[in-house]
């Protein structure tokens, strides 16, 4: 090969090398997790998590501004109908951050997070509402 290919061929190795791992990201959440999530449970009536594909937001309570973490990479383990899930991700002031729950399609799908003991999130809208008149 000459000098001249071998210049030419090391960046486009390079790039294919660089762009491969976007076929299968695991920096980007599937399209399941994305959405708004609550729970009726009365010691998170106040909060949510939004999930995207590349950021979080979870919200702490009403008179605080949510927190918005970015997405550094996930794993998913298959068990029968649930995936586990756990999400290393890294807030504005660069602190790493893990999360880890369960998912279901049961009922369009339902959260558990580990560390909630059987607290169930969904997808918002629910069938009664999120908004308490």
């Amino acid at each position: 090969m000459s000098a001249i290919r071998k210049i030419l061929f090391i960046p486009l190795l390079l790039a294919i090398a660089w762009m491969a791992p976007g076929c299968n990201n695991s920096r980007i959440l599937p399209d399941t997790l994305v959405g708004f999530w609550t729970t009726e449970n009365p010691r998170y009536q106040d909060r949510f998590i939004e999930l995207d594909n590349v950021y979080l937001f979870i919200g702490v309570g009403t008179r605080q501004v949510p927190r918005l973490q970015v997405v550094n990479k996930f794993k998913a383990v298959q068990a029968g109908n649930e995936t586990t899930y756990t999400i290393y991700s890294t807030d504005m002031q660069g602190v790493g951050n893990q999360m880890t729950f369960k998912f279901s399609t049961a009922n369009g799908g339902e959260i558990e997070f580990n560390n909630q003991g059987g607290v169930v999130w969904s997808r918002f809208p629910r069938q009664n509402g999120f908004v308490k008149q």
